[in-house]
């Protein structure tokens, strides 16, 4: 379910009738926003509590032993965490508020300090401290990682909601604070409000022996525990973050990294690309943001240009145009790798020549252009770098590859 008014709606229900609702989802994608704002529409506060900071249950309960008065012996006393004994002092002040205890992160902790929460939400006590009838609780976990898995019997004491980021629910979160090109991206592509890093990918054998050749691209994440790698991610936290940090850079900074081509990796790109991919990691809003910015520099008055990005040649690039017929043609695609028709196919919309027969021909054979490859062709468009009669030929074709150009270039018209 996506943050909307719909949610919302559900959740103030939930609270009314002193039910327990339990947002389920990723991380990143603005659950704490989400409650935060609940707060100021039920015109109260919300006291947020990341679990996962806790590094024992004594750090939420606030379990001490300490000396009894005559020194002889000990008492076990609580002193609840922070957090939890502000809502506690904010719900008794308040007694004709709703005001809200978030516990976030509450399965990224250890399985004690899982529990004393699911201890403290079915109680509704921490130690001797007894929670105001008003204070209403919620919490919030993740799906998938290194989580604490919750039984049969926790789960039903909750009103589980698994949620999803929504680009327009973000965009009014923003409000006037959100960077121009950020905001155009979450217009135009609003399904990019989350998405993960593409997987660092390397070429392995194929034994079979088939029309595609013998290499074949697998993700390491396949391969390798995902958990080893470190890789930024698009997601409400992040675009937010983005957002701040374009509208604090300065423009002509900006535009120096826009013209300086680096190389991340083996692919050729930019040095803001690389560090807007620091932000939001190796996505397609990484690459559309990037696009948009290039297409402000551009049109901007005095701008200088963005630097100039090539599309690489493939080894039997040569051989496809030697080609005199169509059938020889489709003979010799049938030999090329999927990586090597995919190549072609952004250099023949890339070079200055009438390729149209090529284009069609390649995006016939291809089944989807490779994610480099993609992104390569939006910097170029947005450069307006590609032969406009060649990504004609492309747009204007049949199939996949092609419905896909015209989504990408209409970005651009």
């Amino acid at each position: 379910m996506k943050f909307n008014d719909t949610l919302l709606a559900a959740i103030r229900l939930d609270l009314e009738t002193d039910q327990v609702p339990a947002l389920l989802g990723e991380p990143g994608i603005g659950k704490s926003s989400f409650v935060e704002g609940l707060a100021r529409d039920m015109d109260t506060k919300a006291f947020v509590l990341a679990c996962n900071q806790l590094a024992d249950k004594a750090d939420l309960t606030g379990a001490r032993l300490v000396p009894t008065p005559d020194g002889k012996s000990y008492h076990q006393e609580f002193y609840p965490h922070a957090v939890v004994q502000q809502a506690i002092e904010y719900a008794r002040d308040n007694p004709r508020e709703w005001p809200l205890l978030f516990l976030d992160e509450v399965n990224r902790t250890t399985s004690d300090v899982t529990s004393a929460v699911l201890t403290m939400v079915t109680m509704r006590q921490l130690g001797k401290e007894k929670l105001p009838s008003n204070l209403r609780l919620m919490i919030a976990g993740n799906t998938k990682g290194n989580v604490t898995t919750l039984d049969d019997a926790s789960l039903s004491r909750f009103s589980l909601y698994n949620v999803e980021p929504d680009a327009n629910t973000l965009i009014a979160v923003l409000g006037d604070a959100i960077n121009p090109y950020v905001k155009a991206v979450l217009t135009e592509h609003p399904h990019l409000v989350f998405q993960k890093s593409r997987p660092a990918a390397f070429t392995m054998d194929d034994d079979d022996d088939d029309d595609t050749g013998t290499g074949q691209s697998a993700a390491f994440a396949e391969l390798m525990d995902a958990g080893e790698e470190m890789r930024q991610l698009t997601a409400p936290r992040t675009i937010e973050g983005i957002s701040r940090w374009l509208n604090a850079a300065d423009p002509v900074l900006l535009q120096e990294w826009m013209t300086t081509a680096t190389m991340i990796g083996d692919r050729q790109s930019t040095i803001l690309n690389e560090l807007i991919e620091g932000h939001l990691g190796d996505t397609d809003f990484t690459t559309f943001l990037v696009a948009k910015i290039a297409e402000g520099f551009a049109s901007g008055s005095g701008a200088t240009a963005a630097a100039q990005l090539s599309a690489p040649k493939p080894q039997c690039y040569d051989s496809l145009k030697q080609v005199n017929s169509m059938t020889d043609l489709e003979d010799l695609l049938a030999t090329l790798t999927e990586h090597e028709k995919s190549g072609s196919l952004l250099y023949a919309m890339y070079e200055k020549a009438d390729n149209a027969r090529l284009v069609e021909a390649i995006a016939q054979s291809l089944t989807a252009m490779e994610a480099d490859h993609n992104r390569l062709l939006i910097q170029l468009a947005s450069q307006s770098a590609l032969d406009a009669s060649n990504v004609d030929a492309l747009t204007n074709a049949t199939g996949n590859v092609a419905d896909s150009a015209r989504m990408l270039m209409s970005a651009f018209n």
